[in-house]
């Protein structure tokens, strides 16, 4: 796969730790460089990992914790999906594979919070994403998102597993009203959880032309949708884009760790859209899988912890 990308992470302007982390690994078993594209593959035919994580828990625990679930996410894969030969690879077989690594990662974090007394209730977010086959395939834990935008058209693909979405589903919230609730940012699903968690699983097929941007809440809640949209249009390169979405982020205050990635799906082998396509992202069906798990549009329970 040809694929362009980049990717940026900043403190902002309150924050004294910089508790988000990216990655972009090639599912070939060398060891993933979390939040460092030194690494560029090109051709990759079991995937290409793309994933953003945002971590909670004070002093250092929380940037622990994100890249903690991000290296491990990257191991797990490769061990249940990217070491066998690409002609026994199955979808079935993917979405098996995202599940188990979500729930590897949170037994990681978990692992090392119950190891270190001062990392104690440290958790992440997690949206990664795998490229393989032509399509996008989810795995989502948390408020941070993934938005694919084919012109004209953007979508979230990912719902923020947060109290106040949970209370908008219900009806006692509307979306202006979400935007400034005082637990807007109050997950109901992390890494580290000492619960099973439930991750919340999907897939998209690719177009030529696609941009796909995977996102902390420190980005998307500062600037807003039609900011990002209004960026993507310009048809600027991956870092000028993400750039211009991190100057909008910190003149709109910076209360969080800012992080963006953004893959630009100009590969000849992704089919070109049709005239008026939607973006479409179906849920696979879990009975056939025989996994347990979520739609990535399901409504997810339980509140993890407050994260600020």
């Amino acid at each position: 796969m040809l694929i362009d990308y980049a990717a940026i992470t900043h403190l902002g302007r309150v924050r004294k730790n910089n508790e988000d982390a990216y990655l972009v690994s090639a599912l070939d078993g060398e060891e993933p460089h979390v939040n460092s594209l030194s690494r560029t593959p090109k051709v990759c035919q079991v995937g290409l990992l793309a994933a953003v994580a945002d971590g909670m828990g004070g002093a250092a625990a929380g940037e622990i914790a994100s890249r903690e679930g991000l290296a491990s996410i990257a191991v797990y894969l490769f061990g249940h999906w990217g070491r066998f030969p690409a002609a026994e690879a199955t979808e079935e077989g993917l979405f098996r594979a995202l599940i188990g690594a979500a729930e590897e990662a949170s037994a990681a974090v978990l692992r090392y919070s119950d190891e270190d007394r001062t990392a104690r209730g440290m958790g992440s977010t997690l949206t990664a994403t795998v490229i393989w086959n032509g399509h996008l395939y989810l795995c989502q834990v948390g408020d941070s998102r993934a938005y694919l935008y084919r012109r004209p058209q953007m979508l979230q693909l990912t719902k923020d597993q947060t109290l106040v979405n949970e209370m908008i589903t219900s009806g006692f919230l509307t979306q202006d009203q979400a935007r400034t609730h005082p637990q807007r940012s109050m997950i109901t699903q992390a890494l580290g959880c000492p619960q099973p968690i439930k991750a919340a699983i999907g897939k998209v097929a690719l177009r030529r032309g696609d941009r796909l941007l995977i996102c902390s809440d420190g980005l998307h809640g500062e600037i807003g949708d039609d900011e990002i949209k209004g960026v993507l249009e310009r048809g600027y390169s991956p870092r000028r884009s993400l750039e211009l979405m991190l100057e909008g982020a910190l003149a709109h205050g910076g209360r969080d760790n800012v992080t963006g990635l953004l893959l630009h799906l100009d590969d000849p082998a992704f089919p070109l859209p049709l005239p008026d396509e939607e973006i479409r992202v179906s849920i696979p069906d879990f009975e056939t899988l025989g996994i347990n798990g979520n739609g990535v549009f399901a409504r997810i329970g339980r509140i993890f912890s407050g994260k600020s």
